[in-house]
């Protein structure tokens, strides 16, 4: 009767040692605070595979295709897919018989002096061994090996999402900064223009010194600006080079056509909140990577608890001195550490703070998807605000431009003024390119939030 009581002693202990944070102890936010969309669209989920393609560009389409096929960054990540693929395999081993098979073969001498003392030998052996996981160590193993290949195969997901995002940002900066340039050179040439005009009319005696320095002084800044967009525009690129593994040469014929900043109306809608979150794979990676800390928990918990052990053994064995027989065993074995000196203990201590901290992290990451996905909301709703405005202030620039210089010709106003005017216009058309690029990175980031590609 012992035994018996023994071992549901043991088995109810176990129960005491066993632990887990869950995952269904952190908070999860019912609605968006920020939310920018229409009551009646709130239900509707969105599929938002291959979003980059809203904004209709074919060289970032490719650039996109490119980084996918070719990025070191998502090249390492696979790579982690199949060492945690290895390290399951390996695991799932232990939950299985142990096979082997020995032999060996040769010739002695026994060192008696007798005739026939040097003969050939030769034995042969079979053995297996099976652990008994009563308490569960090798199961909480190889299932935390399992959580941890599903938690690299999200980290896959969030580097490739991630690696999108990037590449999408940086053409957009590549192109925000070849229309920058593009603009300031045309805006260069009307202001050189300008500056000759009043160049000759000073030597007509028709104009000021002061109006020609000031003049001066507008065409001056503006070629400055010059070298700082080709400075902008070349770190784009080379940015784009490290994404999407290729040398900055192979990549420049991709990007040496000039073209418009990519623009996309298409405006996601949003599912629930706890929808978006579980579509994250930054969040489903930290998801199983604490459901692995809980298991590997467990299983260093059950070192405490006696091991239970089969093992079997067949062999034959020949020699000269001895004919051939053959040897065989079976027996079943336990064994349970009485003194450590706080090894054990200290092995669980350690694993339960790695649940700890692999709980926060996940509580973390859960906060920081919120945060991210409220604050694309608020940016993109701002930024397409102030978008709209800027339009509406060059237009209403360019306008004030040509009515100053039908003024300053009728001589109703001075030359400052148009000059003040053409500042203002050449200022007013930068900040609507800024705002169009700052709004489809805000798009970009949106996007990038809610989790697919």
């Amino acid at each position: 009767m012992n035994k018996p009581l023994l071992l549901s002693s043991l088995l109810l202990l176990s129960g005491c040692f066993s632990g887990g944070l869950g995952v269904n102890t952190t908070d999860m936010p019912t609605h968006w605070t920020a939310q920018q969309i229409a009551d009646d669209q709130t239900a509707k989920a969105t599929p938002l595979q291959q979003w980059w393609t809203h904004f209709n560009d074919p060289v970032l389409n490719k650039l996109v295709e490119t980084a996918l096929k070719d990025s070191p960054d998502r090249k390492i990540a696979e790579a982690r897919i199949l060492e945690a693929r290895g390290i399951r395999k390996a695991s799932k081993s232990f939950l299985f018989p142990q096979i082997g098979l020995s032999g060996s073969a040769g010739r002695k001498d026994t060192g008696d002096g007798l005739n026939g003392a040097i003969g050939n030998f030769y034995d042969a052996g079979f053995d297996a061994s099976f652990e008994l996981d009563v308490f569960g160590k090798n199961r909480n193993t190889y299932t935390a090996s399992d959580k941890q290949l599903n938690a690299a195969t999200a980290s896959y997901h969030d580097t490739s999402l991630s690696l999108i995002a990037e590449v999408v940002r940086s053409y957009i900066d590549f192109r925000a900064a070849q229309n920058q340039y593009r603009i300031a050179e045309k805006n260069l040439t009307a202001q050189e223009k300008t500056l000759q005009l009043i160049k000759d009319l000073l030597r007509l005696g028709a104009a000021p010194r002061l109006d020609v320095e000031r003049s001066s002084n507008l065409v001056n800044t503006t070629r400055a600006s010059l070298p700082e967009y080709k400075r902008q525009e070349k770190n784009a690129s080379l940015r784009l080079s490290v994404l999407t593994g290729q040398l900055p040469e192979n990549l420049s014929a991709t990007l040496q056509q000039d073209a418009a900043i990519p623009d996309s109306d298409a405006m996601p809608v949003l599912d629930a909140p706890a929808s978006i979150l579980e579509a994250r794979p930054d969040v489903r990676a930290a998801k199983y990577n604490l459901l692995a800390s809980t298991d590997l928990a467990e299983a260093a918990t059950a070192e405490f608890f006696p091991s239970f052990s089969l093992s079997g053994f067949y062999g034959i064995s020949h020699s000269s001195m001895i004919s051939p027989s053959t040897i065989w065993d079976i027996a079943i074995g336990s064994a349970v550490k009485l003194l450590d000196f706080g090894r054990i203990e200290g092995n669980i201590d350690a694993a339960r703070a790695r649940e700890k901290q692999a709980f926060e992290q996940y509580r973390k990451t859960v906060l920081e998807a919120v945060v991210e996905v409220e604050t694309a909301l608020n940016d993109y709703a701002a930024i397409n605000e102030k978008r709209i405005s800027l339009e509406k202030a060059y237009q209403a620039a360019e306008k004030a431009l040509e009515l100053s210089e039908t003024l300053y010709k009728e001589g109703a106003i001075s030359f400052l003024d148009v000059l003040d005017a053409q500042r203002s216009a050449n200022n007013a058309e930068s900040a609507a390119v800024s705002a169009e690029a700052e709004q489809a990175e805000s798009l970009t980031r949106l996007f990038k939030s809610l989790g697919v590609y």
